[in-house]
């Protein structure tokens, strides 16, 4: 009997130590990898490159935001000056058009005046 009881013992004592030993493994397994994102382990050094690569990203977006916006508001500018220069041209095209109307009549009288000058000195003369 005495024999059962010690062979019962260390047969409870083994399956208890192999019970902690296989724990104390799984804890080991997880404790010792990590998961990031779905993947297996990831170094350090990778993880602060993907941080760093992700930061540079997201600063050159805003930068070509920023430079989309400020070609908006230039070509907004441009467009007004384009406008304006247009409102000046027909303007301007009336104002020649006026002007080469003026001459005209202008040399047309002083051309008849000068025939009939003409025309009295003729007659003073002849």
């Amino acid at each position: 009997m005495k024999r059962k009881n010690k062979i019962i013992y260390i047969m409870t004592s083994l399956i208890l130590f192999l019970t902690f030993l296989m724990m104390y493994l799984i804890i080991q397994h997880f404790m010792g990898t990590t998961i990031i994102e779905g993947l297996s382990s990831c170094d350090s050094d990778q993880h602060d490159l993907t941080y760093k690569n992700t930061a540079t990203i997201e600063q050159q977006q805003k930068e070509i935001a920023d430079f989309k916006k400020s070609i908006k508001s230039r070509l907004a500018v441009l467009q007004t000056q384009i406008t304006g220069f247009n409102i000046s041209i027909q303007k301007n095209k009336a104002a020649v058009a006026k002007n080469a109307t003026t001459i005209k009549s202008t040399v047309k009288d002083i051309n008849d005046a000068r025939k009939k000058k003409a025309k009295e000195l003729n007659a003073v003369s002849g």
